[in-house]
């Protein structure tokens, strides 16, 4: 059985956040690129592949993409 004073120490669900519009549009054109740039990829258009992946918008990731020496 519940203990009917556990209300008093569970704080009530807090809405969730609302989605900012323009990071989900970014996001949504970065993927269409990608998708794009796997079509170039399959066809052996690697050059043009490149091109299109260049054009991502970078949203402060901190993925680092580091060349071995």
């Amino acid at each position: 059985m519940a203990d009917p004073d556990i209300a008093s120490v569970v704080p009530p669900a807090s809405p969730a956040p609302e989605t900012d519009d323009v990071e989900l549009e970014a996001l949504e054109s970065d993927l269409a690129t990608i998708e794009t740039a796997m079509d170039r990829v399959d066809s052996g258009d690697l050059e043009g592949a490149e091109a299109g992946m260049a054009r991502l918008s970078d949203v402060g990731s901190d993925a680092t993409v580091h060349e071995s020496e």
